[in-house]
Formats: C-alpha cells, sequence, structure tokens
C-alpha cells in the first residue's frame, strides 16, 4: 500500500506537508523543498501526492524510489514565483477563474445578453479545488 501526501501552499506563500507524520510539517520555502521532504519522511517509498497550489489541484503517483521528477530545477535563471505580479499582468490563473466566473451565454437568440440572463431558471458555476 502506498503512503498519501497532500503538500499545499498556504496563503503566505510558504508550502505545508500532510501525511508524513501525524502533525503537518509546515513553513517550507518552496513546492521542490516540500517534495524533497516528502520524500526524505517515507523513505521514498511508493506514494499518492496531492497537490494544492493556488485553488488547482494535481495528483501524482510515485513509485518506490520516485523516479519521476515532479519540479523542474530550472535553467540557472531567477525569477519570482510569479512573474506576472511584477509585470504588472493579471496572472494565468486569476484571468482563468474570472472567465469561469463570468456570464456564459449559450443562445443563439438575438436580444441583449442582460436582458437573456433575466430569463435564466438556473445557473450553473464550476470551481476549482
Amino acid at each position: 500500500m502506498s503512503a498519501r501526501i497532500k503538500i499545499c501552499r498556504e496563503f503566505a506563500g510558504t508550502w505545508s506537508v500532510y501525511g508524513t507524520s501525524p502533525a503537518p510539517v509546515s513553513g517550507l520555502p518552496s513546492l521542490s523543498a516540500s517534495i524533497d521532504y516528502a520524500c526524505h519522511a517515507c523513505n521514498a517509498a511508493p506514494a499518492t501526492l496531492e497537490l494544492y497550489i493556488d485553488g488547482m489541484y494535481i495528483i501524482a503517483h510515485q513509485e518506490s524510489g520516485w523516479p519521476k521528477a515532479l519540479v523542474s530545477s530550472g535553467t540557472g535563471e531567477t525569477h519570482p514565483v510569479d512573474k506576472t505580479h511584477d509585470l504588472g499582468e493579471t496572472p494565468p490563473w486569476s484571468r482563468l477563474m474570472t472567465w469561469l466566473r463570468g456570464p456564459r451565454h449559450f443562445t443563439a437568440r438575438p436580444g441583449h445578453p442582460r436582458a437573456r440572463e433575466r430569463e435564466a431558471s438556473k445557473v450553473v458555476s464550476l470551481k476549482l479545488v
């Protein structure tokens, strides 16, 4: 049976690892440090990793020895974690969530979109967890 390990990015920008010990380990500086910690904590035994990163949920399965690299070592350049904020742009996930939450008009009927919204009897939303 493989271990189940949960790795989360916290609001403060640090990372937490759950499932490797009775209490979660928090305050880790990066995703790669969290994965390294989890690998060492379970002695690289087979594991299912659940990654929660800024609203995105990823599952990765590692075999004994953790042969798959889940995070790139980088190109040697140093960049902020969220480059788009430094450039004054909207982050891609923020744009995606705005688009998903925005009004959807799936009808070809003529008329003003807001008028058609008032006619809608059901509203469907998608939430990424």
